[in-house]
């Protein structure tokens, strides 16, 4: 009990700190698992089907839980300010029992028609989906896992546990790593999928486990509870995100139609591009959009606008200089997560030119995942449902150019190029939907924070072209270089007094 009082927020400020931390542990540990899969089993087409199937899987899920922080949340919080404790669970409960109907379903028509689902969205041939066959029917049960699990965790951040889902998902990938151990041998890669169903089971187990013993929930279903303003809403939510998933299978259906391997070594570079937004964004934007989400309520627009300014400028200034580093260093930050004898020369070369595109956009998806949460406090769906039909509809045919002409890392220049008008298309967004946020601000303070980390990424890339700085050992001291220098500069000219409050607070508690 002890443990869990720790892990529960008792302020947003304390509990956005050590919900950053516990997640730095708990995506620590997952890409620990990533390191895993590229060291020993490489880039081939056991590895495609394997990213594949995931991110497949994260998407369809993705596609229904879009509606947990964008409706259901907020209409929680509103029913127990109005009505209490019970007319709020009763609400969640009955979306709850929804969820596992669908993905009860979902699993069922996979096990009929698995293999001719992925044929159709997929360019894999026919006969390595039919000898791949166990590899399809063990993904497609991630679906109602990833459903479940994501749901209960935007419950379990919204009753201020904002650090036990990250406590628990770290508890869920050491049991992944601890299954490919074990199970490797015999399995394959076919290991990794019983280590991830194994550990989402788990996981399950204990979310619905402190929801009944410690948040004290209550599981019955409240009849009536859903008004249908909120099924407008989802419908809305949903209609957006579907535009959502279809620009994010298109690059996945039309890579895997490349040579083997090129959806692992894109996935690879991904997933160290995603490492910035995965550690810190996600943890901001869950705890600022509560905060948010409460202001709202209160009718406070002066206290939205501070509280987005202060956690977008920080955004800015942290993952600004992050995404520089990774352009200049993006060959030895590849070559040191996943050399070895199964991920050849060409892999590094490879994944290395996907994170290099990826991680000039760094910054603009944190912002954007800010901005979005402004429009989920105040509940502009249909506003943003517009707006992300056309980004994706732009994505979508970005996509499709810069695939035919630069072939599969068109895939990477598409998404730089769609983040970066999207950066810019927010401005006049929010002066429509929520004018009492100052865009323009954090505009101004990205050119003031750009231009200070492009001359210190200058002078390294310099090095590395022309001083032979390219090897593991350079790229480590350059980064605790880069870190002094940026420290001290903020230090002088206060860039960010968010993140010198954030590192008082930070050594006044732990230290």
């Amino acid at each position: 009990m002890f443990f869990l009082r720790l892990i529960k927020a008792e302020s947003y400020k304390r509990g956005m700190l050590l919900s950053v931390i516990f997640n730095i542990i708990s995506k620590g540990i997952l890409f620990l698992l990533t390191i895993i899969i590229a060291r020993y089993f490489g880039s081939n087409i056991k590895t495609d089907i394997y990213f594949f199937v995931f991110t497949s899987m994260l998407l369809f899920s993705g596609f229904i839980n879009n509606i947990d922080t964008a409706v259901l949340i907020p209409e929680s919080m509103r029913l127990r300010r109005q009505l209490g404790d019970a007319a709020s669970m009763g609400f969640l409960n009955c979306f709850l029992l929804i969820y596992l109907a669908i993905g009860i379903l979902f699993t069922v028509g996979m096990y009929f028609f698995g293999t001719v689902v992925f044929g159709l969205i997929s360019k894999f041939s026919a006969d390595d989906i039919l000898l791949y066959h166990d590899y399809f029917w063990a993904g497609s049960l991630f679906f109602i896992f990833h459903l479940l699990t994501n749901y209960l965790n935007t419950v379990l951040t919204s009753l201020k546990y904002f650090s036990l889902p990250m406590v628990i998902s770290s508890i869920k990938s050491c049991i992944v790593i601890a299954c490919i151990f074990l199970l490797r041998a015999n399995y394959d890669v076919l290991s990794v999928f019983y280590g991830g169903l194994i550990s989402y089971a788990v996981n399950l187990f204990v979310q619905l486990y402190v929801l009944k013993k410690v948040a004290g929930w209550n599981f019955a279903i409240k009849k009536g509870i859903v008004k249908k303003a909120v099924w407008g809403n989802v419908f809305y939510a949903e209609l957006g995100q579907l535009t959502t998933v279809i620009s994010s299978m298109l690059p996945l259906y039309l890579l895997s139609g490349f040579s083997s391997g090129i959806i692992s070594v894109m996935n690879y570079g991904k997933n160290i591009a995603d490492i910035p937004n995965t550690l810190i964004t996600a943890q901001f934007a869950n705890v600022a959009g509560i905060k948010l989400n409460e202001q709202v309520a209160r009718q406070d627009p002066d206290g939205m606008n501070d509280t987005f300014l202060q956690t977008a400028k920080l955004l800015v200034f942290i993952l600004v200089p992050v995404g520089f580093f990774c352009f200049v260093f993006a060959a030895p930050i590849v070559q040191l997560f996943y050399q070895s004898n199964n991920f050849t020369a060409a892999s590094i070369q490879e994944s290395a030119e996907f994170l290099k595109l990826l991680a000039l956009t760094i910054f603009s998806i944190g912002i954007n995942a800010l901005v979005t949460r402004i429009f989920i406090a105040m509940q502009a769906i249909k506003q943003g449902f517009v707006y992300q039909v056309i980004l994706n509809v732009l994505l979508i045919a970005a996509i499709g150019i810069c695939i035919k002409y630069y072939g599969a890392y068109g895939y990477a220049y598409a998404l730089v190029i769609i983040n970066l008008v999207n950066y810019i298309a927010m401005y006049p967004v929010c002066r429509i939907v929520a004018p009492q946020i100052n865009y323009a601000a954090v505009l101004q303070y990205t050119v003031r924070i750009l231009s200070i980390n492009l001359l210190i990424a200058g002078l390294l890339y310099l090095l590395v072209h022309y001083g032979g700085w390219g090897g593991v050992w350079h790229m480590i001291l350059s980064f605790f270089l880069y870190l002094i220098v940026l420290l001290a500069l903020n230090k002088i000219f206060k860039l960010n007094t968010g993140l010198s409050y954030i590192l008082t607070y930070a050594r006044q508690k732990f230290f």
